[in-house]
């Protein structure tokens, strides 16, 4: 069985096990540990029975005369008076006396004559040694070996502990420096503000067309893939590197050798080091998992990538770190049994720091499978009561697990504990900055049963910022029976302007508002007039929390209803759209927010040439005419459909579905059926062939992913000048 553990060994750390140990006089901390640890054991005449072992190197002049031979003959002179002196200063704060005077002169021949100790040597309080006695050069080798190996396997415990924490600091750094080249570009580049927006190259275009944009394998990316989801071929790659360092950094650096005074077989060895390395090294994944996981997230801010980046670096670093604790519990678990058999194992549970490694790793093996994809989808709000509760519950057995260390690696708790406490402060402080003084916000909701859709307006003049497109915030409900919940809508529009009086006709109203007309309704739509500002939501009820506002709000017969909101926010990142010569929006159903957040701005923007189209497949006939008539309403909205750069093509689900020509504002186009993604953008690439081009896809899974192969696409077809932007909620 020895033998083949070595030739298993061999194969796998062929470059470890055969590494050369240090020489002990080229490290003096190891080569005085060798000479402390081969006398440790020994007693000796002229010490007290009773004595520790501590306590007899400071009074016993045996025992100290054969530490002085011991250091001399095998660490140097500089070496031993060093450790002498540090033993007496030692022994004067332990036990308040210097160490005695000893006897130091030794001749060549009294010391070729002495005693030497052997590993299997026993010299307890029954029987004392009445003699300066001397390691023999082989026990001494031994324990240096032992200590080194040891001690070689710890310090890459920790060096690759800090490894793992140190590449997420070099990705941060990476999109730094990307986000800061593009900043300058723009300042350098201001004569021609198009090409600010990526590197016009085909290099460029290379890597964004095999590196960045595409799914990582050939299609499905915002799609499920069986039980799970795959995240873009650029995070996978950051991903799968990780990974790589993670298996490496646990096989790599020990020092295996034939005979440790510590195991007693190499197996052994082998199962102790690793034990301990993936333990340490799980353990050190801990921020980072926890700072990917936070809306408040410091290097989301640093680099400005979006929140689902951030997500599935979250959810992988967790899923790395729950597989090396499992494999620190099993290696720890066949080791005891090794040990001592199952009485052994038994015993190891009257131990707290034990229990709480335990609790821990089945804790974070529950979490692990509590967060797949099926069930985050279909159960959120119970997914996040659980994940946070076994999250919390995770720190504190961490703890309780590392304790036995002193503070050693409490770093590794309080980091994440830290970087908690800091999201709830900050998510405090967004909600206070939105409505100083008052905290909640009250909101006029309203749903239309025939367009399937909430619209929520949110007052804003009292928020201590402006929002901006693409921004969204998470929305808590008082009034609702869940009321602690919260969940993110993006922004579909931004006013600064009074809503439209309720007097009038009815297109005139507000979007999706009532055509029934009641004092109270009027009443609550003044007092919101004398607000001005305001953000509108349009929200699909689904299920959950959307399905529980959807009959709140169904009970007042499509009446608008003030509702008391908590508004966290903004996140998410303002695109700089207006810098494209054109840009492209794939919408399906209620994503078309996200062109509407963009859509006022760049009309605005009269002065630039971006060319603006906007694709939006819808199934309800209703949802749509509220959203073209409430939008075709804008002054700057108008003027671009009449001057052409604003293009707005509408797909509906079949022809009974479809809206009345007479209906439809001008220059809008009505289809039948889905878009075909992949011809849009592949036409619209060819006819911007001189200009660079932006597509923006928010809506269902599939119409995302065929937004982004479509862009792939068009990228091999000779634009070099494209980029993709996706706008979704990652589960």
């Amino acid at each position: 069985m020895r033998a083949f553990t070595h030739a298993l060994f061999i194969s796998q750390f062929s470059h470890v096990a055969i590494a050369t140990p240090t020489e002990p006089r080229s490290s003096p901390g190891l080569c005085v540990k060798s000479c402390e640890s081969s006398l440790q054991s020994l007693r000796f005449f002229d010490a007290s029975p009773a004595a520790s072992s501590s306590q007899q190197a400071c009074q016993s002049r045996l025992s100290l005369s054969s530490r002085y031979l011991c250091l001399g003959l095998n660490c140097g002179e500089e070496t031993r008076d060093q450790a002498l002196r540090h033993l007496n200063a030692t022994c004067y704060d332990s036990f308040g006396s210097f160490i005695p005077t000893f006897k130091t002169d030794f001749a060549d021949e009294e010391i070729a004559g002495l005693r030497r100790i052997h590993k299997n040597d026993s010299f307890g309080p029954a029987n004392p040694l009445d003699g300066v006695v001397i390691p023999s050069p082989e026990f001494f080798s031994v324990w240096f070996d032992t200590l080194d190996a040891s001690e070689y396997a710890r310090r890459h415990h920790y060096l690759y502990g800090i490894g793992v924490m140190a590449f997420w600091i070099v990705v941060a750094f990476v999109g730094v420096s990307h986000k800061a080249y593009l900043a300058i570009s723009r300042m350098y580049c201001s004569q021609n503000r198009f090409t600010s927006v990526g590197i016009r190259s085909h290099t460029s275009s290379w890597f964004k067309r095999h590196v960045t944009i595409p799914a990582t394998f050939g299609y499905r990316c915002a799609q499920n893939v069986w039980w799970a989801t795959v995240p873009p071929r650029i995070q996978t790659i950051t991903i799968v590197i990780f990974l790589l360092m993670n298996v490496i950094f646990n096989i790599h650096g020990y020092r295996i050798i034939d005979e440790s005074l510590y195991f007693s077989t190499p197996t052994k060895q082998i199962l102790r080091y690793v034990a301990d390395r993936t333990g340490i090294i799980s353990f050190a994944n801990f921020p980072f998992i926890w700072l990917f996981g936070m809306r408040n997230n410091l290097a989301l801010w640093l680099t400005g990538w979006d929140f689902g980046t951030y997500n599935n670096f979250h959810r992988w670093v967790a899923r790395i770190s729950t597989a090396e604790a499992i494999i620190h519990s099993v290696l720890y678990t066949v080791l005891i049994f090794m040990n001592g058999g199952l009485n052994y194992y038994a015993w190891w549970f009257t131990m707290w720091f034990w229990n709480a490694g335990q609790m821990a790793t089945i804790f974070m093996c529950a979490l692990l499978i509590l967060s797949m994809y099926w069930i985050r989808r279909r159960f959120y709000e119970t997914f996040l009561v659980i994940h946070i509760g076994l999250s919390i519950l995770i720190l504190l057995t961490m703890l309780g697990h590392v304790s036995i260390f002193n503070g050693e690696y409490d770093a590794l708790f309080w980091a994440p504990a830290i970087i908690w406490i800091f999201d709830r402060m900050m998510r405090l402080l967004r909600i206070i900055i939105f409505n100083p003084g008052q905290w909640s916000t009250t909101a006029l909701a309203s749903y239309d049963d025939s367009a399937n859709i909430i619209r929520l307006t949110v007052p804003t003049d009292a928020a201590l910022y402006k929002p901006q497109a693409g921004n969204y915030f998470f929305l808590s409900i008082l009034d609702d029976s869940n009321s602690w919940e919260s969940h993110p809508f993006t922004v579909a529009s931004i006013s600064d302007q009074m809503l439209q009086k309720m007097e009038g006709s009815e297109e005139s109203l507000p979007l999706l508002s009532s055509p029934v007309a009641t004092p109270e309704t009027h009443s609550q739509y003044t007092a919101l007039e004398a607000r001005k500002e305001h953000m509108t939501f349009l929200i699909r009820p689904y299920d959950g929390f959307t399905m529980r506002l959807r009959d709140m709000l169904a009970e007042e017969e499509a009446n608008p209803r003030p509702l008391r909101i908590l508004v966290d926010g903004p996140y998410g990142h303002t695109q700089r759209l207006h810098e494209y010569h054109r840009v492209i929006f794939i919408a399906g159903g209620s994503g078309v927010v996200v062109a509407l957040s963009y859509l006022t701005s760049l009309c605005k923007q009269m002065e630039t040439p971006t060319k603006i189209d906007l694709y939006w497949a819808v199934r309800e006939s209703a949802f749509a005419k509220d959203v073209l008539s409430s939008y075709m309403l804008s002054t700057e909205v108008k003027a671009a459909i009449d001057t052409g750069r604003l293009s707005l093509q509408l797909y509906m689900s079949s022809q009974l579905e479809s809206l009345a020509t007479d209906t439809l504002p001008s220059r809008v186009q009505q289809h039948i059926g889905r878009p075909d993604i992949g011809s849009v953008i592949i036409a619209a690439a060819r006819d911007t062939q001189d200009g660079n081009m932006a597509v923006v896809a928010c809506g269902p899974a599939k119409l995302a992913d065929d937004s982004r192969l479509a862009v792939v696409n068009a990228l091999k077809g000779g634009n070099h000048h494209i980029d993709y932007y996706e706008e979704s909620f990652a589960w």
